[in-house]
């Protein structure tokens, strides 16, 4: 599970507790009455949960602000589309708390979404997983090797533009520019392979941009319209929006970082470069765990490209495999991204039909790289200790 260097900002705030058993999204009911739930445990959603998940989920928020030192951090539980707990604590200005509507960035859990697209263009018919890179990219190195596959599991061997020297200079030395889908893929192109096309898992963010010009391609029309038009508004993903520039709709989460040498607001740095023009997006807590949740039952997919997107293709380590766009752990479905003072992680498990979103915002002396995946990971733990995730 691939991870970037994120930082963000320093006051902690008060607990703010949002906890409720009616609101979430619309779920699908069983016309069965279900079994009653062990000792200790309450039925939410269809599933059986311990009956302390809204004081664990809001206990685990108000120590990671005090453990990693964070700025802000919040978390969600939603079992079959109906929430059971939702919390924040922290700040997102100073004197300002942080709320769980908040919006912020999230990075690559957009990636799915394209997949998303990506699959839905197979079952139309108008390309297949088999494709090779060279039907629309022939100017590219081993675009005749390189399957929309291997694109999409990250497995097309392509060099990672994030961790290129100069372009990390460039990005340090003015974190506002804006930069074009053909820079980035210029930039990873003049490396070399991370390894030969299709032979294991090699994470490049060149794989989005280039799956992003694709789709583009095929649509004849702008990325962003055909995710908004696409996948968006089919989910119902009301607060989730796309902008290749700095704006964030209101109200805002802030990040902060101090990876230049300087703690500081890095909320409305540019964030062209994290994935493909058209796919970058600002979300909430809630929306990410609902877009998981459809991504998780095939909401928009046959049965055959929804079975495709989550199967397992490349090994990353340990329990983790990378699917078409996320990662899959012990049946779990993962995105963890971090970045430019943001760290998110979102998770869904379809056999409990239980979706988990959480944020953290690193502070001044903050003690990890993404706490957010560490809370995700003792909620979890608690709700579904059957199926142990790790992320790492």
């Amino acid at each position: 599970m691939r991870r970037y260097r994120t930082i963000t900002a320093a006051c902690l705030g008060s607990l703010l507790l949002g906890a409720s058993l009616a609101g979430g999204w619309t779920a699908v009911r069983s016309g069965s009455a279900a079994a009653p739930c062990p000792s200790g445990q309450v039925s939410r959603g269809g599933t059986c949960l311990p009956d302390d998940t809204e004081e664990f989920v809001a206990r685990q928020v108000a120590d990671a602000l005090k453990t990693y030192r964070l700025t802000a951090a919040m978390a969600g539980v939603w079992v079959g589309g109906e929430r059971v707990s939702a919390a924040a604590a922290g700040e997102t200005m100073t004197g300002f708390p942080a709320t769980t509507d908040m919006r912020f960035r999230i990075g690559s859990v957009a990636i799915p979404l394209m997949t998303t697209e990506l699959l839905r263009l197979v079952d139309a018919g108008r390309l297949t997983l088999d494709d090779k890179l060279s039907r629309w990219r022939p100017d590219l190195p081993h675009a005749d090797e390189i399957t929309l596959k291997m694109l999409a599991s990250a497995s097309s061997g392509y060099a990672d533009y994030v961790t290129d020297k100069a372009f990390i200079a460039a990005l340090y030395k003015n974190p506002f520019r804006h930069w074009t889908g053909e820079e980035l893929v210029r930039i990873a192109m003049s490396r070399p392979m991370a390894r030969p096309p299709g032979s294991g898992f090699a994470y490049s963010h060149a794989n989005w941009v280039l799956l992003g010009d694709i789709i583009a391609r095929v649509e004849r029309r702008p990325l962003g319209e055909v995710m908004r038009e696409n996948v968006l508004e089919p989910m119902g993903l009301t607060r989730t929006d796309i902008s290749s520039r700095a704006e964030i709709p209101a109200p805002v989460l802030h990040g902060f970082d101090n990876e230049r040498g300087v703690f500081e607001d890095s909320t409305y740095w540019d964030p062209s470069w994290t994935v493909a023009e058209g796919a970058v997006m600002t979300s909430t807590l809630e929306d990410m765990a609902k877009s998981f949740a459809a991504i998780g039952e095939g909401k928009l997919l046959t049965p055959e490209s929804s079975r495709l997107q989550v199967t397992p293709v490349v090994k990353i380590k340990g329990n983790a495999w990378f699917a078409l766009g996320l990662p899959v752990e012990n049946t779990w479905i993962v995105q963890n991204p971090s970045f430019a003072g943001y760290a998110g992680t979102v998770a869904y498990l379809p056999s409990r039909k239980l979706a988990i979103a959480t944020v953290a915002t690193q502070g001044l002396g903050s003690t990890v790289q993404n706490a957010s995946s560490n809370v995700l990971q003792a909620i979890a733990a608690h709700l579904a200790p059957e199926r142990p995730l790790t992320l790492g």
